[in-house]
């Protein structure tokens, strides 16, 4: 073999590994796009379907407007209009019209919707009605939910020997025993999309006062364990969420809308944003759900982490992007 020969054949060989160095990025690019969260602005959600249980509560309703944002076709259950059938004069589904009102009102295609549905999960009722309002919402040829997740909660706070027992029997009525039926009303569903129940699981940092809620934290826990084992089989993944530091409180306290001082009014700002307080979710604890929600093989658990100062006293602007 000549110089010239041995030169070409060393060109072509550095082309061929060049090509395929190039092939193998992309392949792992591809592999680490469809199980991560996407970048900001893009759509990692493509239209798929969450159920997000109760949006009453301010953890429930950041976590329905993220997930839209990030397109997601969110059904979002408030409890608050469950006695009428129609949740239309709760906070929350005046802060989802509002929503809905601004994404009309944009050019171009988007992605997200948000579907308020009235959802009580210690009925069992409205749960099997919300099954029909979702199915009747679904794309033709659809028949699945992506992630149900489960925001439903109740808490009291006060020494043991001073509580109520009804209080106890509430708190484990809504949040132990109204994550066993959501999980078997949506099971189905769940199959059909090889989707994923997600919980919110034990804080970190027990503390005194909260001994019955505390309870029903660590059930959901061994709940959430024991029922990862039993629908594994079916393609459903199940997940929990971790908070720490944060008051049950902070997590299911009403949103309240920003008002006019002296006037009583509703201010909606419909430039870009929903002015209501509090904020639970950190910016790092919203990707973290994106993770925990996009991902194609979850961990079992995720630690999220609230908003580092969160001051009652003031307002904050939830940004729709």
């Amino acid at each position: 073999m000549d110089e010239q020969t041995a030169l070409v054949l060393a060109l072509q060989l550095v082309a061929l590994f060049s090509i395929a160095g190039a092939l193998l990025v992309y392949l792992l690019c591809k592999i680490r796009a469809s199980n991560g969260p996407e970048a900001p602005g893009s759509s990692p959600g493509g239209g798929k379907a969450v159920l997000v249980t109760c949006a009453d509560n301010c953890v429930g309703l950041q976590i329905a407007i993220h997930l839209a944002n990030r397109g997601f076709r969110v059904f979002a259950g408030l409890k608050d209009g469950a006695s009428s059938g129609s949740p239309d004069d709760s906070v929350s589904s005046r802060i989802i019209r509002a929503w809905q009102k601004y994404r009309e009102s944009l050019v171009g295609p988007c992605h997200g919707a948000l579907v308020a549905l009235p959802l009580d999960v210690t009925r069992e009722d409205l749960l099997h009605e919300a099954v029909d309002i979702i199915r009747a919402h679904l794309p033709a040829g659809e028949d699945g939910i992506w992630a149900v997740i489960n925001t439903s909660g109740l808490s009291y706070r006060g020494r043991l020997d001073q509580q109520d027992i009804a209080h106890w029997d509430a708190i484990l009525k809504t949040n132990v025993v109204g994550v066993l039926r959501t999980a078997r009303t949506f099971q189905g569903f769940l199959r059909s999309a090889s989707g994923r129940l997600v919980n919110f699981g034990v804080s970190h940092g027990d503390e005194a006062g909260l001994v019955a809620y505390t309870a029903s934290r660590y059930a959901v826990e061994g709940a959430s364990n024991a029922l990862r084992k039993e629908l594994e089989p079916a393609g459903i993944k199940v997940v929990t969420l971790n908070l720490a530091r944060v008051t049950p409180e902070m997590m299911f306290v009403s949103p309240r809308l920003k008002t006019n001082e002296g006037e009583g009014e509703i201010s909606v700002d419909m430039g870009g944003c929903i002015e209501y307080q509090p904020v639970v979710l950190s910016k790092h604890s919203l990707r973290v759900l994106d993770v925990a929600v996009t991902t194609g093989t979850p961990k079992q658990s995720y630690d999220l982490t609230p908003m580092k100062q969160w001051k009652p006293v003031h307002f904050i602007k939830s940004i729709i992007v």
